[in-house]
């Protein structure tokens, strides 16, 4: 198999070292960027909005000042009140109607409707012309309340049913309807209607949207497209969904994420409303759009990660080529002495670990030969390896004379500290090496923990807490031997923080209500596993059929739980949990062997 060689493992490993943490980088920085530029593409966007709106209510402000020449100029305004007299008269109506196309910015024409001799009058390209009477009655709006304005959406320009007029070269046009209103006398005078056209409104919007990558839409009231980036102004009234949210939002001011089969994007809007119009700015912008910076960022940082793969890939092999060959050259000289050619020389001129292990395996394949050559030297060499293998040995008997001469040693130069230290690793190294007792009393096996904590506070200080509750009654009931402290210990591997203020372990013990289980439960602080681990770590242990065999010298949770079902068969517990005390727990659940049992 391929993951079967030392060299191709290392390969691998140091490929997803490199690769694993830019991958992450890349996903961090693309999220996080996204993050930040919508959020500022957002703001920027609702500001440009907010300028926009400032802009169209100063244009249409000024051309709505433009019928106040009506208001305030005497003479014309009297004419509106008594109607016309004369020739005068007129003439000054005609006046106050050039004076009003200078005036209104992107004046396209003007139609008047004098209420007290039911005349209109209509201007284009600076031409006047006044209808007969009662002939432009059906051209006053019905729906314009006395003393107000609003605006009509746009349109193609109409004549008022004046005719032989110049023919406007506007394509469309939005209409200012006003009513004139005498507020003193509370009677109407009559009726001024204002075309004007688009330019002004296209010149301002096209500044607040990118013509290729966003959408903009101006729609009154009632839907009516103002103007539109796709060219739908005066046409029918806009009944998509999206606009319906926007209609309906309680704020003037906002903006919501829209994702539909046509769109997916966000929708900034801003209303803008005075007494004569009630318009709202609506920018649509694609996600597409939104997120092309980060998109970009996400572009250079993958460039960044295939160079540098390309040269963690060579280094990794060059490194893993110089590393492995020595171990390559060794297996074949090996493979030379399966053969049965023992004088092979393993020739590796290397001081690391790899020239170590080729001259030691040089010299145990000389001493082989020797052996080979001269007999009795391999009696003599079995002898003298029996006897290093008892050196190695440790007498229990020794190591409680050693220490306990330590201890007394400790006593005499006043260090009871090393002595409660010492003391405590003789207890461990009594109750460990003594493999005749596979079944202990929970006092036994309690006292080994203790000991096992001693030793630890002593590296942590009180920085460590150790607690035990249980009823003394349940000390002397039996229970497999070394079953609790690799349980503590684990908490010393995997669980305890040694920035935290406090790491604390607790032991609780009861009996069921029947009598028939000891709960044990080993509960700590530390910092816990979350629910993705907890829930396969349970897996693991549903799956444990045997002894731990990951080389953690059975300390391990499944050779704990083989070891209930040694001793208990199926009827034996363990289950993992999270600690009320804030990190990991492990309860196990022993059946109360009966007198005879």
């Amino acid at each position: 198999m391929i993951f079967n060689s030392i060299r191709n493992k290392m390969i691998v490993f140091l490929i997803a070292a490199t690769l694993i943490p830019i991958l992450a980088s890349i996903i961090i920085t693309y999220s996080l960027t996204t993050s930040k530029v919508t959020k500022e593409t957002l703001k920027s966007n609702a500001d440009l909005l907010f300028q926009g709106k400032t802009n169209l209510l100063n244009y249409m402000n000024a051309a709505h000042q433009a019928t106040f020449i009506f208001y305030n100029d005497n003479k014309l305004f009297t004419i509106l009140n008594d109607g016309i007299q004369g020739y005068q008269d007129e003439q000054e109506i005609y006046r106050g109607m050039q004076l009003l196309s200078y005036t209104a910015k992107d004046f396209e024409q003007a139609h008047l409707y004098i209420r007290k001799n039911n005349v209109h009058y209509l201007i284009v390209n600076d031409r006047s012309k006044r209808s007969f009477e009662g002939n432009g009655d059906k051209y006053i709006q019905p729906n314009l309340s006395e003393g107000r304005s609003y605006i009509e959406s746009p349109h193609p320009p109409e004549k008022f049913g004046i005719a032989s007029m110049p023919i406007s070269t506007a394509d469309q046009v939005i209409t200012l309807h006003s009513s004139l209103y005498y507020l003193a006398a509370k009677a109407e005078l009559g009726t001024l209607s204002i075309d004007i056209r688009m330019n002004g409104i296209r010149a301002i919007s096209e500044q607040l949207y990118s013509a290729t990558k966003e959408e903009l839409y101006i729609i009154d009231e009632n839907r009516h497209v103002i103007y539109s980036s796709d060219n739908q102004a005066g046409s029918s009234p806009l009944r998509n969904s999206w606009v319906d949210q926007v209609m309906k939002a309680d704020s003037s001011i906002g903006h919501f994420a829209l994702h539909q089969d046509d769109f997916s994007g966000e929708i900034i809007y801003d209303r803008m409303v005075t007494p004569f119009l009630n318009w709202t700015l609506i920018k649509r912008i694609p996600d597409e759009t939104l997120h092309q910076t980060a998109r970009e960022v996400s572009l250079i940082n993958s460039g960044i990660v295939v160079l540098f793969l390309f040269l963690t890939i060579l280094a990794t092999v060059f490194i893993c080529f110089r590393l492995t060959a020595p171990i390559k050259k060794l297996i074949r000289n090996m493979n030379q002495i399966q053969s049965g050619n023992l004088q092979v020389s393993i020739d590796v001129d290397r001081k690391d670990e790899f020239g170590i292990l080729a001259r030691r395996f040089q010299l145990a394949m000389d001493t082989i030969n020797e052996m080979i050559i001269r007999e009795y030297e391999l009696e003599l060499a079995r002898k003298t390896n029996e006897l290093n293998v008892l050196q190695v040995q440790t007498n229990p008997h020794f190591m409680n004379n050693a220490l306990q001469s330590i201890g007394t040693l400790s006593l005499q130069k006043q260090q009871p500290e090393i002595y409660n230290l010492i003391a405590s690793l003789g207890k461990m190294m009594r109750y460990s090496m003594n493999t005749g007792e596979p079944i202990v009393s929970l006092a036994r096996e309690l006292d080994y923990v203790k000991a096992y904590f001693a030793l630890q506070r002593q590296r942590f200080g009180e920085q460590l807490q150790y607690t035990v509750h249980l009823d003394e009654s349940l000390l002397k009931l039996q229970i497999p031997k070394m079953i609790l402290q690799p349980l503590v210990e684990n908490f010393f591997k995997h669980g305890f923080d040694v920035h935290a203020e406090t790491g604390e372990i607790a032991i609780y013990g009861t009996i069921s209500a029947d009598n028939q289980w000891l709960r044990l439960e080993v509960s700590d602080n530390g910092k816990g596993i979350d629910a993705a681990g907890l829930n396969a770590l349970r897996e693991r242990l549903a799956q444990a059929k045997g002894v731990w065999g990951n080389g953690e010298s059975g300390i391990g949770l499944s050779n704990i739980l083989s070891r209930l079902k040694l001793y208990y068969n199926d009827t034996a517990r363990l289950e993992v949990n999270h600690s009320k005390l804030g990190g990991f727990s492990v309860v196990l659940r022993i059946p109360i062997e009966k007198e005879g049992d």
